[in-house]
């Protein structure tokens, strides 16, 4: 058992010190007396001298005591007071105690932090509240990791443990060392420091580890299944027509969705077990076992009834799907990321066979392995076996409506496979080398297919073909061309090639020799799938290109996207600066057509004039002299048109009979899309729109058909108001009034008067 240590000394009080002073002086002068004649024979004579010394020496203890002994003392007092308020005022907490760990004093902040009274403390072992501090047992110091500042645990009076920060001095005073320690409460920094680890490692929606704690679990599992020969299963779980769901019912039903996903797949597994959210609405489970691939189809088959239990969610009944895709440790990989991957390749495996089913890694590679080396077989005996063919889809002139020209684009049919898209062999023509015979075949019979159709009587037009990124890198190209032009007899101002954008920006100085070349020849050069690439329009004015395609992508929804109608407007825009034409692909619809040639697009290409056809159907077509519809007038009188959104029909009733009685054409739609039908159909001055419709709400559906038409005044009419989301659609400028349901006819009469007055002061007009 430890000696407990003595406390400080405390200082005398004065009358204490005046006493002591005049003891000894007394006690001195006493012993002289009884020893000096013992000492010294003749003493008498200085007997008296003595005592007149030590009289003197007592008259002036008083003296001395007033001027030296007491200043110095309060001196003292003053700098111990001051010590002692200045560690009272310090925040941290200050012990000192001594070489075998007792404790000597604490400070205020010390008192508090440990919930204890100082005077209790003094001589305690400092270990009763620092449990985890080494000190010596034979007057060693402590461990000497513990003098640096470091981490470790306090406990306090009531038994309570919490994070603290010690650092430790060991100053010299006289004869003793003693320990001084300052100690910093961390536990609000660690609470902090836990916060932050627990929302890295988990996704904040499900509580669920996220992808990196994912990797971290699979990883472990792996080094566990080492050790203990066991297997490791990876499920990754894809819910099924998710995004419908999020769309039609809002992001706030998606993410009741996705909590209720991560509550039945936790039930479905043992608590060792991991389930994670990798993203979206994709899961990852992860199962250990000895034979877990024996039972992984049983597994699977859990985790997707469980999924497909129906639910509901803001009183809709849903049933939602899931498709899992399953790769096994060892044998499909030994590593997060082989595993991983292959479980989402088997997963998306899974999607393309219908969805909502597993799929294992291994024996669908193995399918797909078979699949792909069949075709490169099939494909390399195409050309020989003449399974090739050669269809044609027209470009049409947008300001004449005539057929302007034609792509040649193959196809292939084969008597095992059937007829086999370009999506799916032209990858793999391109990898095997045998896009090289093929394009030089489809190059010849297309150019000899447009000669036959001149010589028979047919107006001459140009047409286009493909080059592939392995045939421009191919020595000669020029040459190659030259020579079938030359035997097929086709003038080279009726080939045109497309060259997409991404192969002309690697090696820039060869490639503007090629095509310098080849524009040599006579023939049209066009840059194909504009604006998926990187291209710099300083390497484009340079290149020499006489059009420009604009890929299908963004024609997808330019009359609803404001985006993709920006790019396809600057696309045009410049194309037209630097004297190039332009064509759009990919389109479908009237509606596309007709934004197109607001935009001012030369041609368009797509299933809404024509599919690719073979070559005898296209002869027919060209002698129909098939046409487009000329483009609509857009006279003074389309000036007054309005447009009323409402999915009511009730309401769109009342307001075209109202507005037709005060001369306005109007038109109504009964959702957004239909709108931006309407508005590439016809020409529309104002939108009046209702606020909540399914879908697409009245803000956002305004707010897009600002950025398509920004000279359309758009208002809303709406009986729910969202007093935020319409205040900031006002303050962007996406909507000119916001009425109110049920409406007065005068207010909306005369506020439609005044959005078409506000209409033709925007133009410039009276």
């Amino acid at each position: 058992m430890k000696k407990p240590a003595t406390p400080l000394p405390k200082l005398p009080k004065p009358s204490a010190l005046f006493a002591t002073l005049l003891l000894i002086t007394f006690t001195i002068d006493g012993l002289v007396h009884f020893f000096l004649p013992f000492m010294v024979p003749d003493s008498r004579k200085y007997l008296q001298s003595v005592s007149d010394s030590f009289l003197l020496a007592t008259l002036s203890a008083p003296f001395i005591w007033w001027l030296i002994v007491r200043p110095l003392r309060k001196l003292a007092v003053t700098e111990f007071a001051r010590t002692k308020a200045a560690l009272g005022y310090i925040k941290d907490a200050v012990i000192t105690f001594d070489e075998r760990g007792g404790i000597e004093s604490l400070n205020p902040a010390a008192e508090r932090m440990f919930g204890c009274i100082s005077h209790e403390m003094i001589g305690q072992d400092i270990t009763c509240i620092i449990p985890e501090m080494e000190v010596g047992s034979s007057g060693t110091a402590f461990d000497a990791n513990l003098r640096t500042a470091s981490e470790t645990i306090g406990r306090r009076k009531d038994g309570t443990c919490f994070h603290l920060n010690i650092s430790v001095s060991k100053p010299h005073l006289g004869e003793q060392w003693t320990f001084l320690a300052i100690i910093h409460d961390i536990t609000d920094r660690k609470r902090y420091e836990e916060q932050l680890e627990y929302q890295d490692n988990h996704d904040r929606l499900t509580t669920l580890p996220n992808r990196n704690l994912l990797t971290d679990r699979i990883h472990q599992a792996l080094l566990i299944a080492r050790r203990n020969r066991q297997e490791v299963a990876l499920f990754v779980i894809d819910l099924d027509n998710f995004k419908i769901i999020n769309d039609s019912l809002g992001h706030d039903a998606g993410d009741v969705l996705l909590k209720i996903a991560a509550e039945r797949l936790s039930g479905c597994v043992r608590s060792g077990d991991t389930v994670a959210r990798q993203g979206g609405d994709e899961f990852v489970v992860i199962i250990t076992d000895q034979a877990v691939s024996d039972n992984a189809a049983h597994i699977a088959a859990k985790l997707r009834e469980a999924i497909a239990t129906p639910l509901r969610i803001s009183e809709h009944e849903l049933v939602v799907t899931c498709s899992i895709g399953i790769s096994i440790s060892p044998r499909d990989g030994e590593d997060v990321h082989t595993l991983l991957r292959n479980a989402d390749v088997a997963m998306f495996r899974a999607k393309e066979q219908g969805r909502n089913a597993f799929q294992f890694y291994t024996g669908e590679m193995n399918a797909r392995s078979l699949a792909r080396m069949t075709m490169e077989k099939h494909l390399r005996r195409a050309l020989e076996h003449e399974e090739l063919l050669v269809y044609y889809q027209p470009k049409v002139n947008l300001r004449s409506g005539r057929i302007s020209g034609m792509e040649a684009l193959v196809r292939w049919q084969n008597p095992e496979m059937g007829m086999v898209l370009p999506s799916s062999f032209i990858p793999l023509a391109e990898e095997t080398c045998l896009i090289e015979p093929i394009g030089e075949w489809v190059l010849r019979t297309a150019c000899a297919q447009n000669k036959a159709w001149q010589d028979a009587g047919l107006p001459p037009l140009t047409m286009a073909v493909n080059l592939s990124p392995r045939q421009f890198r191919q020595n000669d190209i020029a040459g190659l061309f030259c020579r079938i032009l030359q035997e097929t007899g086709l003038d080279p101002c009726y080939l045109e090639l497309e060259i997409t954008e991404s192969m002309v920006m690697h090696d820039v100085d060869r490639v503007m020799s090629i095509l310098n070349e080849l524009k040599g020849i006579g023939m049209y050069l066009t840059m194909d799938d504009f604006g998926t690439g990187y291209s710099s329009l300083s390497y484009l004015k340079r290149f020499p290109f006489d059009k420009l395609k604009i890929d299908q992508s963004f024609v997808h929804d330019i009359t609803s996207d404001p985006d993709n109608a920006a790019i396809a407007k600057t696309v045009i825009a410049m194309a037209h600066s630097l004297h190039l034409r332009v064509i759009a692909e990919g389109v479908e619809t009237q509606e596309q057509l007709n934004y197109l040639r607001h935009l001012g697009c030369d041609e368009m290409q797509g299933y809404y004039f024509s599919r690719a056809i073979p070559a005898a159907e296209f002869g027919e077509l060209l002698r129909e002299g098939r046409r487009l519809q000329p483009a609509p007038e857009n006279g003074c009188g389309a000036e007054k048109t309005l447009l009323v959104v409402d999915d009511e029909k009730d309401v769109t009733a009342s307001l075209e009979r109202l507005f037709l009685l005060e001369g306005y054409r109007v038109l109504t739609a009964e959702s957004a899309a239909d709108g931006f039908d309407q508005l590439a159909n016809n020409r529309i001055s104002v939108v009046l729109s209702d606020l909540r419709m399914p879908v697409m709400n009245g803000n956002e559906f305004l707010s897009r058909v600002k950025g398509l038409y920004p000279d359309t005044v758009r208002i809303i009419l709406s009986g729910y108001a969202d007093l935020n989301s319409v205040t900031d659609a006002i303050n962007q400028g996406a909507i000119y009034k916001f009425l109110n349901k049920p409406w007065d006819d005068d207010v909306i009469l005369k506020t439609v008067a005044e959005a078409f007055k506000h209409h033709d002061e925007l133009k410039g007009k009276d």
